[in-house]
Formats: structure tokens, C-alpha cells, sequence
């Protein structure tokens, strides 16, 4: 059970795009804000049940990659405008994401690639199992390969800059638009690629996967929980969680949660 604190599900919440689909599970971004499915806040937005969430959580499923792209960090949406995405995927299959760039790549590198059109030769390319995660901090170069998918949290922000999308066209018929110039200020070079991980920690949030057989005491810190169950059902405060669903907790100390076989994904507010 939950030491206080309440429990949202959620309407779907789903974005179409060229590459495919997002879902996005917990928002309150005003691109796509979350509404509440049931109970006596049913119809009724998160932001007004919750102040402040700072987080965007996504499920992503890609029929095609997706284009060359990058967010800005803190520090260069001062330089680039718009609002600042660090991120990280956990794969719910097998699948190919690009990450990083190779040794030695740099500006000018990028902008030759971009305009020569061979600008996969300069990613490096991951071959991602299901269960990896992959943290992407803002001013990381990547993009999500064909028949991906992943589950996704970030910053609650919507900013995109795409610097490359594999010279194609768009539902209209014409190449989509880049933003090349925002995109390489918003490059950090020094970043490198990155490793698969099993967890996240970081100012922005935490991510842990639990594998559930019975029952499990999650703490939150008095703060939020978003849990996903991303492989079999559990049960929290008597709600039954279906696979693929999502539910967050909020104003709570902690949760039991209770299940057979199955893997749950916990995010929980960062570390100072």
C-alpha cells in the first residue's frame, strides 16, 4: 500500500509522426498534456492535480529511424532558445539506436556530413538488446533506428533539433525542415558515446528496473513514482497494472508493490 499520496492512470496519449508512434505516458507538457482516465479527477489535466512534474515519459515505437538530432543541455538553451532535454532509453526489443559521435569528429566533420549526405559514417551505431539503457544527456548527437521500440524519460521539454534526416521527404512531399545552426551550438563534443546501463541516477531523475516476484517496498522520498509495467501485471494499493500501462504515484513516502514474473520500470525525482 501507499503511505498516502494518490495514484493517476492516465487516457492514451498518443502522437503520430512519419517514423511512427509516441505514447506519451505521464506529461504535462503543454504539447501533449496527461489526463486523468478514472476515479473522481477523471477528465481532469495533470498539471492541476500536480504542480511542477518535471518529467515526459514516452513509450516509442518506430516503423523508421528517426532523423540525426539533438536537445540542448542547461547551459546552451541560453544560446539556442527553447527548453533544455536530457534523456534515457530502456529497449523493450532488440533494436538499432545511433549515439555519439566517432574519435575525432568535430564541427567541422558535422557540417561537411550534413551537407554530403554520408552522415552515418560518423555515428556510432549501437546493436541494443532489450533491457539496455542508454543514457543521453543534452548536446549527445543521436537518433533511434527502424523497428525500435523503447521506453523513454526525459525532461519535460519538446525541443528538437533535427541536423539530419537521411535526405527524405515528408507526408507534403518535401524534405523536412533542419535546424543545423542550432544544432551544432547545441553540440557537446566532448560528450562520448555511451555504454548500456542497467540504471540511471541523475539531477534530472532515476531510472531502476525491478523484477517482481511477490511483493516489493519501493521508497520515493516523499516526492513522485512513475511505475510502467513493462513486462507482466502488478498490483499497487488493490489497482491491477496491465502490461504496457503506466500509473504514477504521487505525494507518497513510499509503495508495496506485488507481482509474479514481472519486470516493472521505476522513475523517481533525480539526485542533488
Amino acid at each position: 500500500m501507499s503511505k498516502s499520496g494518490q495514484l493517476f492512470l492516465f487516457r492514451p496519449n498518443n502522437h503520430k509522426a512519419l517514423w511512427g508512434n509516441e505514447s506519451w505516458e505521464v506529461s504535462v507538457h503543454r504539447a501533449g498534456e496527461s489526463v486523468v482516465a478514472d476515479g473522481p479527477f477523471a477528465g481532469k489535466k495533470l498539471s492541476e492535480m500536480l504542480s511542477g512534474f518535471p518529467l515526459l515519459v514516452k513509450v516509442i515505437d518506430t516503423n523508421l529511424r528517426l532523423s540525426v538530432q539533438v536537445h540542448p543541455s542547461e547551459r546552451t538553451c541560453r544560446i539556442t532558445g527553447g527548453e533544455p532535454k536530457t534523456e534515457m532509453w530502456c529497449m523493450l526489443n532488440d533494436g538499432c539506436i545511433y549515439a555519439g559521435l566517432k574519435p575525432g569528429v568535430g564541427p567541422a566533420e558535422v557540417e561537411a556530413a550534413v551537407a554530403s549526405g554520408r552522415f552515418e559514417e560518423l555515428l556510432v551505431r549501437h546493436e541494443a538488446k532489450a533491457g539496455d539503457v542508454f543514457f543521453i544527456p543534452g548536446g549527445l548527437i543521436h537518433a533511434i533506428g527502424e523497428n525500435t521500440r523503447l521506453y523513454e524519460v526525459q525532461q519535460s521539454s519538446d525541443t528538437t533539433f533535427r541536423l539530419y534526416d537521411w535526405d527524405r521527404v515528408g507526408a507534403d512531399g518535401k524534405k523536412r525542415t533542419l535546424h543545423v545552426r542550432q544544432a551544432l551550438e547545441a553540440t557537446d563534443y566532448s560528450l562520448r558515446p555511451p555504454s548500456a546501463l542497467d540504471a540511471v541516477a541523475c539531477p534530472f531523475f532515476r531510472f531502476d528496473k525491478v523484477e517482481l516476484n511477490g511483493r516489493e517496498e519501493i521508497a520515493t522520498d516523499g516526492g513522485f513514482c512513475v511505475l510502467y509495467a513493462a513486462s507482466g501485471g502488478f498490483t499497487l494499493d488493490g489497482r491491477k497494472i496491465a502490461e504496457g500501462q503506466s500509473v504514477l504515484a504521487a505525494d507518497c513516502s513510499s509503495l508495496s508493490i506485488e507481482g509474479e514474473n514481472a519486470l516493472v520500470f521505476l522513475t523517481r525525482k533525480g539526485i542533488a
